[in-house]
Order: C-alpha cells, then structure tokens, then sequence
C-alpha cells in the first residue's frame, strides 16, 4: 500500500485516528505499516464490532453429552501403539503463550516444572516425543505453534538447548496469527506510531496454519494419519497417547476429544455438549450461571464433561477444514491489558490499558466433522495444567501431579507398591520397550531420586 491507499482504507474504515503521526514515519516505517493494515478490512471490524455491541442471537440449546466412552482399553492401546510404530502419528502442541503470570519472562513452554530435575515443559514434551520415537523405531513429528510473542524466543530456547536431540527433520515451528484490539467504543488503536496493537487470535486457526505451513503435505507423504493436539501447560499431556489413537481409528472418527470428569459445579472449564445434533465444546465463560452451577440428584455438576483442549484430529479432517471457504469460525471477546499509544494534553504516550481481545479456539472446528467422540479420562492420568503462580493449578499442583503419576507409571510397570519418597521417572518409562517393562517387573526403585531407564 502506498501513501494514498492507507489513507483511502482507513477513511473508508472510520480508522483515521491510526494515522497520528503518520507523516514523522521513515519510508520504510510507513511500507511496513501498510503492510499490516491491508491485512484487515470491514468485514473483520463488523465481526468485532457485532460481537461488542450486537445483542448475542440465540444459540441452539444444548445438554449435557450423554454418549461417551471410558478410557483403559487395551485393546485401543495396542492398536495404537501399532499405529505410532508404523508412523502415523504425529503431535502438535499449541504453545503461544507467555509465562508472564507465572513470573516468567519468555515462553510458558520455558517454565520448569518437574519436581526433582526441574525441566521444563518443552523439555518434558521433547524428551516424551524422543522416547515414543525409540520404542517406534523411527522418528515421529512434532510441531510447536508458537505466538508473534514468543516465536525467537521459543527457537532460540530450543536451540539452546539441541532441540532436545529431536531431528531438524521432525521437529517443525510455525506462528499463530494475530488480531487488532479494540477499545470500548470498537475503534482499533496504536501500539505506537505507525503500528497497530494486535494481540494472539486463540488457537482455532492452529490447524489452517500447519496446513499453510507444508506440514499437511509433508505429514501426509510421510503417511501420517492422526494428529494430536495438545496444550503447552499440561504437563501431564501425552503427545503420543496410544489409546486416544486407537480409540480414533477403530471408530473411523474425524475427531476425537480427550475429556476429564469436572470436578465441581464451580470448577471453571469449558464442557462438552450436545447441539443441534452435532458434538460441541461452550467454554465456561460463556455458560450462565445457571448451566454453570447446574447439579444432578447425586449432586455431581450436571454438566459433568469438561474439555481439557486435548484432541486427535483425522489428517483428511485437516485438509477438509483448511480447504473449505465455509469454515469460519466464530470470534470470542476477552479482556486483557494491552500497551497502547494515547494521546494527552502533554502529548501522546504509551500506558498499559484494558482493551477488547478477540481469539478463536479450536473447538469451534468440532461442528464441521461428520463423526466427533470423546473418550473420557482419569483425571490424574492426563490433566494438570499450569495456570496460576500461586493455588489451584500452580506450579506446586503441577508437581504433585507429576509425582502421583510417576507413581502410578511405577507401580504399572513394577508390580510393586510406590515408595512415598519423592522421585521422577525418565520419559521412556512412559513408553515402555518390551526390554524396560521386563526389567523393571518385580523391581524395587534405586535411591537415587531421578531415575534413568538404565537403571
């Protein structure tokens, strides 16, 4: 866009404001700043602006999900595992976020988090991807979604540290896309002077984005089937869960979505519904408090399923979505702060302010696949994310739960009671080789409070 079509967009979008101090801007300042507006038209400020201002249209009503099954086949399991052997598996993990509420500054994937060793979550997740590839024989694929916010940082961190010894050739990087914010009256605002303040737009487009990226057609020439989608901050995710996978293929599924039991009517997560006929997630935000508080006669939550943002997406179910024009899914609104250039009676300046975020999430693909299931999980076994510096869902839950499920891996594995002791497991014991599983049957723990598979 040259001067005169920046000019011309903004005035046909009510945006003029974002010009202030438009003419101070270098050339090449001026290119770079046409370059962002151009990405936004009046289509996507009418969707923002419906969503602040438009009265919400009703939605279908939905009910609890009633047709689920219960994890710990072990049939799904050794189907599973025959499938990752065989390559058809790969992970991807929706890493954007940044550590800042945890007192962290760069990459929530950088946090440490495990009790004894203190790795972090993209080494957790790294070391777990390598251990699957071992027992498979061969590497397996793992891509990292990463933000504008935090994409160097989230390669450099990686670099730093050999990329965990994954291959170059598996291990893939690619950003999620952005959206401006909005103030309260739904004008977009600067960042600065010839840059308008945008922030991370959710998850929903994840799938879209690997498929732009190559990695559709790379995994699909690689004979990748199943894709499993994972959240960052859940250390006890499993990038490579053999019976989600199995469960996926025996039911010829598009989708699958791993679910844990809610705890609480007051627990704040999203739930899994039925609408219309078709599989749903409604986040917890944006249920009443009437459906929110719901019980049954047994005093559980009546909406009892909760979505963990844990799934197993068909590959053909990928092209179907990144290819289909139809697929545009709907925006949520989100308050957050956001650095802003205002202007004062001393001038302008930049301050932290509230301002209007708008994401879209990834269970909105859900209503767009033929044939969605849910397998629901012990919530101990795959749920413990990291959210709070400090209570429910900290770091300090996070370890307990590494710990009572290395535990349970031991205990597994053994035949024998767990010691009360703290320790943590390498990740290959998580993927057992007939040789380790054997060695370890009937074996008590070494003292050492990291335990190697060599041992």
């Amino acid at each position: 866009m040259n001067e005169n079509a920046i000019l011309s967009h903004l005035s046909h979008l009510k945006q003029k404001h974002l010009l202030a101090g438009f003419d101070r801007l270098t050339q090449d300042q001026k290119k770079q700043f046409g370059h962002q507006v151009q990405k936004y038209d009046r289509g996507l400020l009418q969707r923002q602006h419906d969503l602040l201002f438009s009265k919400p249209k009703a939605g279908h009503p939905f009910e609890p999900i009633q047709n689920y099954a219960q994890a710990g086949s072990y049939a799904d399991r050794i189907l599973g595992e025959e499938l990752v052997r065989q390559g058809k598996v790969a992970c991807l993990i929706l890493a954007g976020g940044q550590g800042s509420r945890l007192g962290v500054d760069g990459p929530k994937g950088a946090v440490a988090v495990s009790p004894i060793k203190g790795k972090s979550l993209f080494q957790l997740f790294s070391e777990r991807c390598r251990s699957a590839s071992m027992r498979a024989g061969r590497p397996l694929h793992l891509a990292v979604m990463t933000s504008p916010l935090n994409h160097a940082a989230t390669k450099e961190f990686f670099a730093s540290h050999g990329h965990f010894d994954l291959p170059s050739s598996h291990l893939h990087f690619f950003e999620q896309s952005v959206l401006p914010f909005c103030d309260d009256r739904g004008n977009w605002l600067l960042e600065r002077t010839g840059k308008i303040a945008e922030g991370p737009d959710g998850n929903g487009n994840a799938l879209h984005l690997l498929y732009q990226a190559g990695l559709y057609d790379q995994w699909r020439s690689d004979g990748v089937e199943y894709v499993n989608v994972i959240l960052v901050d859940n250390p006890l995710a499993d990038p490579f869960d053999a019976e989600l996978i199995g469960y996926h293929c025996r039911m010829h599924a598009d989708v699958v979505v791993k679910a844990v039991p809610r705890l609480s009517a007051n627990e704040k997560m999203g739930v899994v519904v039925t609408s219309n006929g078709k599989t749903c997630v409604v986040e917890y935000s944006e249920l009443s408090d009437a459906d929110l508080l719901a019980v049954g006669a047994d005093g559980a939550p009546r909406f009892s399923i909760a979505n963990t943002s844990q799934f197993s997406f068909h590959i053909d179910f990928i092209r179907k979505i990144a290819t289909d024009r139809e697929c545009a899914l709907p925006l949520h609104l989100a308050r957050k702060q956001a650095p802003v250039l205002l202007a004062t009676a001393q001038g302008s300046c930049i301050e932290l302010v509230k301002v209007w975020k708008f994401e879209t999430f990834i269970f909105d693909l859900l209503p767009f696949a033929k044939r969605v299931e849910v397998l629901l999980y012990p919530r101990g076994l795959s749920y413990a994310p990291l959210k709070n510096a400090s209570g429910e869902k900290s770091l300090q839950t996070v370890q307990d739960a590494l710990l009572a499920f290395d535990r349970h891996i031991y205990s597994t594995l053994s035949g024998l009671p767990s010691p009360s002791t703290p320790f943590e497991l390498h990740p290959s014991f998580y993927y057992p080789t007939p040789d380790l599983a054997s060695r370890w049957k009937g074996k008590e723990l070494p003292s050492d409070s990291y335990v190697e598979n060599s041992e």
